[in-house]
Protein backbone atom coordinates (compact mmCIF):
# COMPACT_ATOMS: atom_id res chain seq x y z
CA UNK A 1 0.00 0.00 0.00
CA UNK A 2 1.62 3.24 -1.00
CA UNK A 3 1.81 6.26 1.35
CA UNK A 4 -1.32 7.87 -0.51
CA UNK A 5 -3.27 4.90 -0.45
CA UNK A 6 -2.83 5.04 3.76
CA UNK A 7 -3.38 8.83 4.01
CA UNK A 8 -6.69 8.29 1.97
CA UNK A 9 -7.86 4.87 4.18
CA UNK A 10 -6.92 7.28 7.45
CA UNK A 11 -9.38 9.63 6.07
CA UNK A 12 -12.11 7.61 5.37
CA UNK A 13 -11.69 5.77 8.90
CA UNK A 14 -11.91 9.08 10.27
CA UNK A 15 -14.54 10.70 8.54
CA UNK A 16 -17.97 10.92 9.73
CA UNK A 17 -20.22 8.36 9.69
CA UNK A 18 -22.96 9.34 6.63
CA UNK A 19 -26.55 9.21 6.71
CA UNK A 20 -26.86 5.37 5.74
CA UNK A 21 -24.32 4.48 8.81
CA UNK A 22 -26.31 6.42 11.32
CA UNK A 23 -29.53 4.98 10.41
CA UNK A 24 -28.30 2.00 10.83
CA UNK A 25 -26.62 2.05 14.02
CA UNK A 26 -30.74 3.59 15.05
CA UNK A 27 -32.08 0.05 13.76
CA UNK A 28 -29.01 -2.06 15.37
CA UNK A 29 -29.77 -0.49 18.93
CA UNK A 30 -33.67 -0.82 18.40
CA UNK A 31 -33.72 -4.22 17.81
CA UNK A 32 -32.27 -5.06 20.58
CA UNK A 33 -32.92 -2.45 22.70
CA UNK A 34 -35.12 -2.58 25.91
CA UNK A 35 -37.93 -0.89 24.58
CA UNK A 36 -39.19 -2.67 21.61
CA UNK A 37 -38.09 -5.67 23.73
CA UNK A 38 -41.43 -4.83 26.11
CA UNK A 39 -43.42 -4.36 23.08
CA UNK A 40 -43.18 -8.13 22.24
CA UNK A 41 -43.39 -9.13 25.68
CA UNK A 42 -46.85 -7.52 26.25
CA UNK A 43 -48.36 -8.11 23.24
CA UNK A 44 -46.83 -12.25 23.99
CA UNK A 45 -48.47 -12.06 27.07
CA UNK A 46 -51.79 -10.35 25.78
CA UNK A 47 -51.79 -13.16 23.91
CA UNK A 48 -51.67 -15.63 26.79
CA UNK A 49 -48.74 -16.90 26.11
CA UNK A 50 -46.49 -16.03 29.27
CA UNK A 51 -43.12 -17.57 30.20
CA UNK A 52 -45.00 -20.31 32.17
CA UNK A 53 -45.59 -22.01 28.83
CA UNK A 54 -41.98 -22.68 29.21
CA UNK A 55 -41.90 -24.25 32.54
CA UNK A 56 -40.09 -27.33 33.19
CA UNK A 57 -39.63 -29.53 35.98
CA UNK A 58 -35.88 -29.59 37.78
CA UNK A 59 -34.28 -31.88 39.31
CA UNK A 60 -30.95 -32.12 41.19
CA UNK A 61 -28.86 -34.53 38.78
CA UNK A 62 -25.96 -37.33 40.45
CA UNK A 63 -23.37 -34.94 39.83
CA UNK A 64 -25.34 -32.30 41.60
CA UNK A 65 -26.40 -30.31 38.49
CA UNK A 66 -29.56 -29.24 37.75
CA UNK A 67 -31.06 -31.18 34.95
CA UNK A 68 -34.69 -31.38 33.14
CA UNK A 69 -36.69 -34.18 34.34
CA UNK A 70 -39.32 -34.44 31.81
CA UNK A 71 -40.76 -37.99 34.20
CA UNK A 72 -42.47 -35.26 36.38
CA UNK A 73 -45.32 -33.85 35.99
CA UNK A 74 -44.77 -29.88 34.93
CA UNK A 75 -48.19 -28.06 34.50
CA UNK A 76 -47.64 -24.72 32.42
CA UNK A 77 -51.31 -22.97 33.08
CA UNK A 78 -51.31 -19.54 31.76
CA UNK A 79 -53.87 -16.76 32.80
CA UNK A 80 -55.08 -14.18 30.32
CA UNK A 81 -54.65 -11.34 32.97
CA UNK A 82 -53.19 -9.15 30.83
CA UNK A 83 -55.90 -9.68 28.11
CA UNK A 84 -58.83 -8.93 30.65
CA UNK A 85 -57.19 -5.52 31.78
CA UNK A 86 -56.35 -4.25 28.49
CA UNK A 87 -59.58 -5.17 26.80
CA UNK A 88 -61.05 -3.66 30.39
CA UNK A 89 -59.45 -0.33 29.68
CA UNK A 90 -60.65 -0.41 25.71
CA UNK A 91 -63.67 -1.11 26.25
CA UNK A 92 -64.51 1.52 29.14
CA UNK A 93 -63.16 4.61 26.84
CA UNK A 94 -64.06 2.79 23.06
CA UNK A 95 -66.63 0.84 23.95
CA UNK A 96 -69.60 3.76 23.44
CA UNK A 97 -69.38 5.36 19.99
CA UNK A 98 -67.62 8.65 20.74
CA UNK A 99 -68.68 12.13 19.79
CA UNK A 100 -67.32 14.41 17.40
CA UNK A 101 -67.85 18.01 18.53
CA UNK A 102 -67.60 20.95 15.30
CA UNK A 103 -69.11 24.00 15.02
CA UNK A 104 -68.50 23.59 11.10
CA UNK A 105 -71.58 21.71 9.69
CA UNK A 106 -70.08 20.77 6.65
CA UNK A 107 -66.79 19.96 8.45
CA UNK A 108 -68.81 17.64 10.95
CA UNK A 109 -71.15 15.70 8.51
CA UNK A 110 -67.34 14.97 6.87
CA UNK A 111 -66.16 13.73 10.28
CA UNK A 112 -68.77 11.64 11.38
CA UNK A 113 -69.26 10.15 8.13
CA UNK A 114 -65.45 9.50 8.30
CA UNK A 115 -65.43 7.91 11.91
CA UNK A 116 -67.28 4.96 10.61
CA UNK A 117 -67.93 1.56 12.78
CA UNK A 118 -64.81 0.28 11.01
CA UNK A 119 -62.28 3.46 11.95
CA UNK A 120 -64.14 3.39 15.47
CA UNK A 121 -62.71 -0.28 16.05
CA UNK A 122 -59.53 0.58 14.41
CA UNK A 123 -58.80 3.33 17.31
CA UNK A 124 -60.36 0.50 19.84
CA UNK A 125 -57.38 -1.75 18.08
CA UNK A 126 -55.20 1.56 18.74
CA UNK A 127 -55.46 1.61 22.48
CA UNK A 128 -55.03 -2.00 23.24
CA UNK A 129 -51.92 -1.29 20.98
CA UNK A 130 -50.83 1.32 23.63
CA UNK A 131 -51.35 -0.38 26.88
CA UNK A 132 -49.85 -3.49 24.87
CA UNK A 133 -46.77 -1.54 23.95
CA UNK A 134 -46.68 2.04 25.38
CA UNK A 135 -47.42 3.79 22.22
CA UNK A 136 -49.07 3.10 19.11
CA UNK A 137 -49.07 4.65 16.29
CA UNK A 138 -51.88 5.38 13.11
CA UNK A 139 -50.06 5.90 9.39
CA UNK A 140 -52.79 8.94 7.15
CA UNK A 141 -52.98 9.20 3.68
CA UNK A 142 -55.64 10.38 1.32
CA UNK A 143 -56.96 8.31 -1.64
CA UNK A 144 -59.97 8.08 -3.57
CA UNK A 145 -61.80 10.86 -2.28
CA UNK A 146 -61.35 10.43 1.37
CA UNK A 147 -58.90 9.83 4.03
CA UNK A 148 -57.23 6.57 5.24
CA UNK A 149 -56.26 5.62 8.56
CA UNK A 150 -54.16 2.70 9.09
CA UNK A 151 -52.37 1.28 12.46
CA UNK A 152 -48.82 0.04 11.82
CA UNK A 153 -47.01 -2.39 14.58
CA UNK A 154 -45.23 -0.29 16.93
CA UNK A 155 -42.35 -2.88 16.87
CA UNK A 156 -41.93 -1.91 13.25
CA UNK A 157 -41.86 1.78 13.78
CA UNK A 158 -38.16 3.68 14.71
CA UNK A 159 -39.55 7.62 15.76
CA UNK A 160 -36.51 10.01 15.25
CA UNK A 161 -37.27 13.24 16.98
CA UNK A 162 -36.61 17.11 16.22
CA UNK A 163 -36.55 18.11 19.85
CA UNK A 164 -36.86 15.32 22.23
CA UNK A 165 -39.84 12.29 22.59
CA UNK A 166 -42.44 15.29 22.25
CA UNK A 167 -41.07 17.72 19.37
CA UNK A 168 -41.48 17.30 16.06
CA UNK A 169 -41.00 14.51 14.20
CA UNK A 170 -37.86 14.37 12.17
CA UNK A 171 -37.49 10.68 10.82
CA UNK A 172 -39.48 7.48 10.95
CA UNK A 173 -37.76 4.29 9.62
CA UNK A 174 -40.75 1.30 9.66
CA UNK A 175 -38.68 -1.70 9.77
CA UNK A 176 -41.05 -4.44 9.03
CA UNK A 177 -39.80 -8.29 7.18
CA UNK A 178 -40.25 -9.14 3.79
CA UNK A 179 -40.29 -12.33 1.50
CA UNK A 180 -37.86 -12.40 -1.34
CA UNK A 181 -37.29 -15.16 -3.79
CA UNK A 182 -33.85 -15.40 -5.58
CA UNK A 183 -34.59 -18.27 -7.67
CA UNK A 184 -36.51 -20.49 -6.08
CA UNK A 185 -35.09 -20.03 -2.81
CA UNK A 186 -37.06 -17.88 -0.06
CA UNK A 187 -35.47 -15.98 2.27
CA UNK A 188 -36.98 -12.84 4.81
CA UNK A 189 -35.23 -9.88 4.33
CA UNK A 190 -35.76 -6.76 6.73
CA UNK A 191 -37.28 -4.05 4.37
CA UNK A 192 -36.38 -0.48 6.09
CA UNK A 193 -38.85 2.54 4.99
CA UNK A 194 -37.30 6.15 5.93
CA UNK A 195 -39.73 9.03 5.68
CA UNK A 196 -37.81 12.57 6.12
CA UNK A 197 -38.90 15.88 5.09
CA UNK A 198 -37.42 15.72 1.93
CA UNK A 199 -39.22 11.79 0.96
CA UNK A 200 -39.12 8.00 1.42
CA UNK A 201 -36.27 6.30 0.42
CA UNK A 202 -36.56 2.17 0.43
CA UNK A 203 -33.56 0.22 2.17
CA UNK A 204 -32.85 -3.55 2.45
CA UNK A 205 -31.15 -4.16 6.03
CA UNK A 206 -28.25 -6.52 5.60
CA UNK A 207 -25.79 -7.75 8.20
CA UNK A 208 -26.20 -4.65 10.02
CA UNK A 209 -26.10 -2.13 7.13
CA UNK A 210 -28.36 -0.75 4.74
CA UNK A 211 -28.22 -0.76 1.24
CA UNK A 212 -30.70 1.71 -1.18
CA UNK A 213 -32.69 0.09 -2.92
CA UNK A 214 -34.79 2.47 -6.04
CA UNK A 215 -34.75 6.36 -6.14
CA UNK A 216 -36.09 8.79 -3.37
CA UNK A 217 -40.03 9.17 -3.32
CA UNK A 218 -42.65 12.17 -2.35
CA UNK A 219 -44.61 11.25 0.78
CA UNK A 220 -47.74 11.17 -1.79
CA UNK A 221 -48.99 11.06 -4.88
CA UNK A 222 -52.26 13.06 -5.57
CA UNK A 223 -53.79 12.88 -9.05
CA UNK A 224 -50.22 11.73 -10.18
CA UNK A 225 -48.56 14.86 -8.48
CA UNK A 226 -45.84 14.48 -5.89
CA UNK A 227 -46.52 16.22 -2.67
CA UNK A 228 -44.13 16.59 0.08
CA UNK A 229 -45.86 17.59 3.84
CA UNK A 230 -44.46 19.75 6.38
CA UNK A 231 -45.14 17.02 9.11
CA UNK A 232 -44.72 13.29 8.34
CA UNK A 233 -48.08 11.39 8.40
CA UNK A 234 -47.47 9.27 11.28
CA UNK A 235 -49.53 10.04 14.65
CA UNK A 236 -48.49 8.86 17.79
CA UNK A 237 -50.99 7.68 20.80
CA UNK A 238 -49.41 7.00 23.94
CA UNK A 239 -50.54 4.95 27.06
CA UNK A 240 -48.58 7.66 29.45
CA UNK A 241 -46.28 10.31 29.02
CA UNK A 242 -43.31 7.98 29.59
CA UNK A 243 -44.46 5.90 26.64
CA UNK A 244 -44.33 2.33 29.25
CA UNK A 245 -46.53 -0.48 28.61
CA UNK A 246 -48.71 -1.90 31.19
CA UNK A 247 -46.62 -5.59 31.18
CA UNK A 248 -43.94 -3.79 32.77
CA UNK A 249 -45.42 -2.87 35.65
CA UNK A 250 -47.90 -6.26 36.13
CA UNK A 251 -45.12 -9.10 34.47
CA UNK A 252 -43.95 -10.12 38.11
CA UNK A 253 -47.64 -10.45 39.51
CA UNK A 254 -48.43 -12.83 36.42
CA UNK A 255 -45.24 -15.09 36.70
CA UNK A 256 -45.94 -15.40 40.27
CA UNK A 257 -49.57 -16.54 39.82
CA UNK A 258 -49.12 -19.02 37.17
CA UNK A 259 -46.40 -20.67 38.55
CA UNK A 260 -47.86 -21.09 41.61
CA UNK A 261 -50.99 -22.30 40.52
CA UNK A 262 -49.28 -24.31 38.05
CA UNK A 263 -46.93 -25.86 40.90
CA UNK A 264 -50.57 -26.66 42.56
CA UNK A 265 -51.89 -28.25 40.01
CA UNK A 266 -49.10 -30.81 40.03
CA UNK A 267 -49.20 -30.86 43.35
CA UNK A 268 -52.83 -31.64 43.45
CA UNK A 269 -53.01 -34.39 40.15
CA UNK A 270 -49.88 -36.54 40.86
CA UNK A 271 -48.04 -37.78 43.67
CA UNK A 272 -44.89 -36.53 43.19
CA UNK A 273 -45.04 -34.54 46.75
CA UNK A 274 -45.32 -37.92 47.96
CA UNK A 275 -42.67 -40.05 50.10
CA UNK A 276 -42.65 -43.59 49.02
CA UNK A 277 -40.63 -45.85 51.33
CA UNK A 278 -39.76 -49.44 49.99
CA UNK A 279 -38.73 -52.75 51.93
CA UNK A 280 -36.95 -55.63 50.50
CA UNK A 281 -38.06 -54.40 46.91
CA UNK A 282 -37.74 -57.50 44.35
CA UNK A 283 -35.58 -55.33 42.10
CA UNK A 284 -32.91 -53.14 41.69
CA UNK A 285 -33.79 -50.11 39.63
CA UNK A 286 -35.95 -47.19 40.70
CA UNK A 287 -37.66 -46.64 37.08
CA UNK A 288 -38.55 -50.20 36.75
CA UNK A 289 -40.63 -49.92 39.76
CA UNK A 290 -42.61 -46.34 38.83
CA UNK A 291 -43.48 -47.96 35.76
CA UNK A 292 -44.84 -51.25 37.19
CA UNK A 293 -46.58 -48.49 39.93
CA UNK A 294 -48.25 -46.59 36.72
CA UNK A 295 -49.08 -49.53 34.60
CA UNK A 296 -50.20 -52.33 36.77
CA UNK A 297 -50.56 -50.49 39.84
CA UNK A 298 -49.07 -52.87 42.07
CA UNK A 299 -44.94 -54.02 42.67
CA UNK A 300 -43.40 -56.95 43.31
CA UNK A 301 -41.36 -57.62 46.80
CA UNK A 302 -39.70 -60.37 48.84
CA UNK A 303 -40.98 -61.85 52.10
CA UNK A 304 -41.59 -59.37 54.78
CA UNK A 305 -41.30 -56.27 52.22
CA UNK A 306 -43.97 -53.41 51.23
CA UNK A 307 -44.48 -50.22 49.94
CA UNK A 308 -45.01 -47.19 52.79
CA UNK A 309 -46.51 -44.04 51.02
CA UNK A 310 -46.36 -41.05 53.26
CA UNK A 311 -47.89 -38.78 51.81
CA UNK A 312 -46.56 -34.94 52.08
CA UNK A 313 -49.70 -32.58 52.88
CA UNK A 314 -50.67 -30.10 50.47
CA UNK A 315 -51.21 -26.69 52.31
CA UNK A 316 -54.19 -25.69 49.88
CA UNK A 317 -55.12 -22.59 52.44
CA UNK A 318 -51.92 -21.18 52.15
CA UNK A 319 -52.06 -21.25 48.01
CA UNK A 320 -55.21 -19.89 47.76
CA UNK A 321 -54.39 -17.15 50.35
CA UNK A 322 -51.01 -16.34 48.13
CA UNK A 323 -53.57 -16.74 45.03
CA UNK A 324 -56.19 -14.21 46.27
CA UNK A 325 -53.54 -11.39 47.18
CA UNK A 326 -51.33 -11.75 44.26
CA UNK A 327 -54.84 -11.28 42.03
CA UNK A 328 -55.50 -8.00 44.54
CA UNK A 329 -52.45 -6.55 43.35
CA UNK A 330 -52.55 -7.84 39.75
CA UNK A 331 -56.08 -5.59 39.87
CA UNK A 332 -54.36 -3.12 41.57
CA UNK A 333 -51.22 -2.28 40.16
CA UNK A 334 -53.18 -2.87 37.05
CA UNK A 335 -55.40 -0.07 37.49
CA UNK A 336 -58.10 -2.52 37.10
CA UNK A 337 -61.42 -3.71 38.23
CA UNK A 338 -61.81 -7.21 39.52
CA UNK A 339 -65.21 -8.70 38.06
CA UNK A 340 -65.06 -11.41 40.90
CA UNK A 341 -65.21 -9.22 43.84
CA UNK A 342 -67.73 -10.13 45.80
CA UNK A 343 -69.34 -7.41 46.62
CA UNK A 344 -69.44 -5.98 42.95
CA UNK A 345 -73.39 -7.25 42.78
CA UNK A 346 -74.90 -5.53 45.69
CA UNK A 347 -72.21 -2.42 45.60
CA UNK A 348 -73.97 0.79 45.73
CA UNK A 349 -73.40 3.77 43.85
CA UNK A 350 -70.90 5.29 45.80
CA UNK A 351 -69.39 1.94 45.59
CA UNK A 352 -69.14 1.15 42.61
CA UNK A 353 -66.97 4.82 42.18
CA UNK A 354 -64.73 3.34 44.38
CA UNK A 355 -64.14 0.18 42.66
CA UNK A 356 -63.73 1.71 39.19
CA UNK A 357 -61.56 4.62 40.58
CA UNK A 358 -58.63 3.06 38.66
CA UNK A 359 -59.68 2.31 36.22
CA UNK A 360 -61.41 5.86 35.37
CA UNK A 361 -58.09 7.20 36.44
CA UNK A 362 -55.83 5.56 34.01
CA UNK A 363 -58.52 5.66 31.47
CA UNK A 364 -58.58 9.68 32.35
CA UNK A 365 -54.58 9.55 31.70
CA UNK A 366 -55.22 7.24 28.39
CA UNK A 367 -57.96 9.56 27.22
CA UNK A 368 -55.95 12.76 27.82
CA UNK A 369 -52.48 11.39 25.99
CA UNK A 370 -55.03 10.21 23.15
CA UNK A 371 -55.91 14.07 22.72
CA UNK A 372 -52.93 14.89 20.85
CA UNK A 373 -53.60 12.13 18.44
CA UNK A 374 -57.29 13.17 18.06
CA UNK A 375 -56.10 16.71 17.05
CA UNK A 376 -53.22 15.68 14.83
CA UNK A 377 -55.91 13.19 12.98
CA UNK A 378 -58.62 16.09 12.67
CA UNK A 379 -55.34 18.62 11.57
CA UNK A 380 -54.70 15.67 8.57
CA UNK A 381 -58.24 15.17 8.16
CA UNK A 382 -58.92 18.58 6.91
CA UNK A 383 -55.49 18.72 5.80
CA UNK A 384 -56.37 15.87 3.04
CA UNK A 385 -59.64 17.07 2.18
CA UNK A 386 -58.08 20.64 1.00
CA UNK A 387 -55.54 18.79 -1.22
CA UNK A 388 -58.61 16.71 -2.94
CA UNK A 389 -60.86 19.50 -3.38
CA UNK A 390 -63.28 18.64 -0.95
CA UNK A 391 -63.14 22.16 0.79
CA UNK A 392 -60.85 24.44 2.90
CA UNK A 393 -60.70 22.85 6.82
CA UNK A 394 -57.30 23.36 7.43
CA UNK A 395 -58.01 25.35 10.44
CA UNK A 396 -61.48 24.24 11.45
CA UNK A 397 -61.29 23.11 15.08
CA UNK A 398 -62.78 20.00 16.06
CA UNK A 399 -62.98 17.60 19.10
CA UNK A 400 -63.84 14.16 19.76
CA UNK A 401 -65.23 13.39 22.89
CA UNK A 402 -65.48 9.99 24.67
CA UNK A 403 -68.42 8.00 26.14
CA UNK A 404 -67.00 5.90 29.36
CA UNK A 405 -68.63 2.84 28.81
CA UNK A 406 -69.85 2.61 32.77
CA UNK A 407 -73.76 2.66 33.77
CA UNK A 408 -73.06 5.06 37.07
CA UNK A 409 -70.83 7.68 34.93
CA UNK A 410 -74.05 7.26 32.09
CA UNK A 411 -76.51 8.18 34.62
CA UNK A 412 -74.59 10.95 36.09
CA UNK A 413 -73.99 12.44 32.94
CA UNK A 414 -77.46 12.16 32.26
CA UNK A 415 -79.03 13.45 35.00
CA UNK A 416 -76.25 16.13 34.92
CA UNK A 417 -77.79 17.18 30.96
CA UNK A 418 -80.92 17.19 32.68
CA UNK A 419 -80.26 19.75 35.17
CA UNK A 420 -78.37 21.95 32.83
CA UNK A 421 -80.84 21.97 29.82
CA UNK A 422 -81.95 25.44 31.17
CA UNK A 423 -78.28 26.99 31.10
CA UNK A 424 -76.80 25.70 28.37
CA UNK A 425 -77.72 25.23 24.63
CA UNK A 426 -79.24 22.19 22.96
CA UNK A 427 -76.36 21.62 21.11
CA UNK A 428 -73.88 21.70 23.90
CA UNK A 429 -76.33 19.51 26.00
CA UNK A 430 -76.13 17.14 23.14
CA UNK A 431 -72.52 17.24 22.82
CA UNK A 432 -71.93 15.73 26.73
CA UNK A 433 -75.00 13.67 26.11
CA UNK A 434 -74.04 9.54 26.34
CA UNK A 435 -76.32 8.52 24.52
CA UNK A 436 -75.83 10.88 21.46
CA UNK A 437 -73.59 9.60 18.43
CA UNK A 438 -74.22 12.44 15.72
CA UNK A 439 -75.50 16.32 17.46
CA UNK A 440 -76.16 17.58 14.15
CA UNK A 441 -78.43 14.15 13.14
CA UNK A 442 -80.16 14.51 16.71
CA UNK A 443 -80.68 18.62 15.73
CA UNK A 444 -82.62 17.46 12.79
CA UNK A 445 -84.73 14.62 14.44
CA UNK A 446 -85.41 17.50 16.80
CA UNK A 447 -86.30 19.98 14.33
CA UNK A 448 -88.33 17.76 12.49
CA UNK A 449 -90.15 16.81 15.88
CA UNK A 450 -90.71 20.60 16.21
CA UNK A 451 -88.82 21.40 18.33
CA UNK A 452 -85.22 23.91 18.44
CA UNK A 453 -84.68 25.03 15.07
CA UNK A 454 -81.14 26.49 15.71
CA UNK A 455 -80.13 24.40 18.28
CA UNK A 456 -80.93 26.57 21.38
CA UNK A 457 -83.64 26.63 23.68
CA UNK A 458 -86.44 29.56 22.65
Amino acid sequence: MTETEKILRRIREDAAPGEREILAEYIKEWMAGEKRRLMLVGQRYYENRGDILQRCHWIVGADGQLKEDRNLPAARIAHGFVRKLVDQKAQYLFGRPFTVKCEDRAFAQKLNRLFDPTLRSEIRALCKEAVNKGIAWMQVWPEGGTVHFKKIPSEELIPIWENGEHGKLQKMLHVFPMEVYSGKKKEVLLRVRCWDEEGVQDYWYKDGKLEEDGERQPHLLLDGKGLLLDRLPFIPFRYNEEELPLIQFIKPLVDDYDLLKSQDSDNLGETSGALMVLQNYDGTDLGEFRENLARYKAVKVSDGGGLDIKAQPVHTDAVLAHLKQDRKDLYETGRGVDTQTETLGNASGVTMKFLYADLDLDCAGIESAFAAGFAEMVRFIGLFYGLMGEGDFADVPAEIILNRDIIVNEGDSIDQCVSSAALLSKKTVLENHPWVVNVEEELERLCAEGGETDGRKE
